[in-house]
């Protein structure tokens, strides 16, 4: 075996990706300082089996994970991590909070993707005792800069969004008009969040709250109405530094409950704002 370990430790593992549904304790250990690349766990039961290894892995630039988790985070995340991603299950906001903290202490970029994962409160706190526990998780999660961190949500929920309103978090990316709907009331808090990244279609007026430090939005994919694209440059305009806006695989169209002589007048005037605010941001870039 001494001489098995000297081997697999001599090679480069990182374009092999790992998948394990049922683990065990042999298992990871005969991971433990591979450069393996990936690591898919598919129940917590793995991923309290590998959390004493994960550290080890010295090139392991993704994990995936499945399954539901309480309490506090207490994964040891190596040096090389550049993206954790929450593919389904159910979390506590102590275990969410206390992983974004962690991620927080990874010195470079890192990516955090919540795709179907349920956010709920711990069963085992309850009355006051939750208010007090979440209120000091507050503050603890507020005293971190999480400016390294990129957050993706595909299906969010409000109680998420409340979770990350007043935190530090650098990038923001909202994979459908209903995660952008869920995050508007929260993303103004967002003191460093500096891109702001949508997919999905969007009618009637922008009512996105900005932060002031945002420095891009980026329209990945989707459509959206003259007037909703009118209405968020002239609420970009209102951010007194540069700010690039990118219209990438985006399509213009009107607002399907605006008919005749209206949708002449609105689209109309929109096109005047729209060339008038262009311009503004091609000066910007």
């Amino acid at each position: 075996m001494s001489d098995l370990r000297s081997e697999i430790l001599s090679h480069d593992l990182s374009n092999i990706k790992i998948s394990v549904k049922n683990g065990s304790a042999e298992l990871f250990e005969l991971l433990r300082d591979t450069s393996i690349g990936i690591l898919t766990l598919s129940t917590a039961d793995c991923v309290i089996l590998a959390s004493e290894i994960l550290h080890t892995l010295n090139k392991l630039t993704t994990l995936n994970l499945w399954g539901t988790y309480t309490g506090r985070c207490d994964l040891k995340l190596p040096a090389s991590l550049q993206c954790i991603s929450l593919q389904e299950g159910e979390c506590s906001s102590e275990w969410l909070y206390s992983l974004l903290i962690t991620l927080s202490s990874l010195d470079h970029p890192v990516d955090c993707q919540q795709l179907d994962f349920v956010l709920q409160l711990s069963e085992d706190i309850r009355g006051d005792e939750a208010h007090t526990h979440m209120s000091d998780l507050r503050s603890e999660i507020l005293s971190h800069d999480l400016s390294n961190i990129t957050i993706i949500v595909k299906n969010g929920s409000a109680e998420l969004f409340e979770l990350l309103r007043d935190t530090s978090i650098g990038i923001l990316k909202l994979r459908t008009a209903d995660c952008a709907s869920l995050a508007s009331e929260i993303l103004h808090t967002l003191n460093r969040l500096t891109k702001l990244y949508l997919w999905g279609t969007y009618f009637g007026r922008c009512d996105l709250k900005l932060p002031a430090s945002l420095q891009c939005i980026s329209l990945m994919k989707g459509g959206c109405s003259s007037e909703w694209l009118c209405s968020l440059l002239i609420t970009l305009s209102s951010l007194d530094h540069p700010v690039k806006c990118e219209l990438l695989n985006v399509v213009l169209q009107l607002s399907e409950e605006i008919c005749g002589d209206e949708a002449y007048t609105q689209n109309r005037t929109c096109d005047l704002k729209y060339c008038h605010m262009t311009c503004r941001i091609l000066r910007y870039q």
